[in-house]
């Protein structure tokens, strides 16, 4: 691992490279972006055991084909969430249904700790509470797009891969969806 600690300062197509090779260059991606994958997937499933077994086979498949990934102007982490998406629709058909989650329980996991101080710490919860209550009343394709864009940080260009659409029309579901949302606000508000 000793070689790969000096990976860090390389550039994320470097790493890859190395990785294409190398294992311990892709646990450095896997450690890198387990987090993200598993948030993003477990926000969608709601259930622990699914998410873990959604995202096993996301870096199962991004290891297998890791020597097919080129970059295109999109980051390996766009790339993973397509593979996510691709393994959360399989899931979904497999189970025959779609699953609205309440976001308001994952969504107190980020909240900040006692020592941020209790008003804060009240003020965020109850933003937290509102945010959750408005994007449950979204159609789904709207929460997704807000999820990606704003909790997983994800440009347009990547959220169009993630979800295999045009960057345009991320463009207009992102805008729709942010109009959708304001709308729904002003009723807590």
């Amino acid at each position: 691992m000793e070689e790969f600690s000096a990976a860090i300062q390389l550039t994320e197509v470097e790493l890859i490279e190395k990785a294409k090779t190398n294992d311990q260059a892709f646990e450095i991606l896997y450690n890198q972006y387990f987090p993200k994958i598993y948030g993003f997937v477990i926000k969608r499933t709601g259930a622990r055991e699914a998410a873990e077994d959604i995202v096993s086979m996301v870096f199962m498949d991004a290891f297998t084909h890791l020597d097919k990934y080129e970059h295109r102007n999109f980051t390996f982490g766009a790339w993973l969430y397509k593979i996510a998406t691709n393994k959360l629709i399989d899931h979904y058909r497999r189970e025959g249904k779609r699953k609205t989650v309440a976001l308001e329980d994952n969504l107190a996991d980020s909240l900040p700790d006692e020592a941020q101080g209790q008003e804060v710490s009240v003020d965020l919860k109850l933003s937290c509470k509102t945010v959750s209550a408005v994007l449950a009343e979204l159609p789904e394709k709207y929460q997704k797009i807000l999820y990606l864009k704003f909790f997983s940080e994800l440009s347009n260009n990547e959220i169009a891969l993630a979800l295999e659409i045009s960057v345009n029309n991320a463009g207009v579901l992102l805008y729709r969806a942010l109009q959708k949302f304001k709308k729904h606000y002003h009723k807590y508000v």
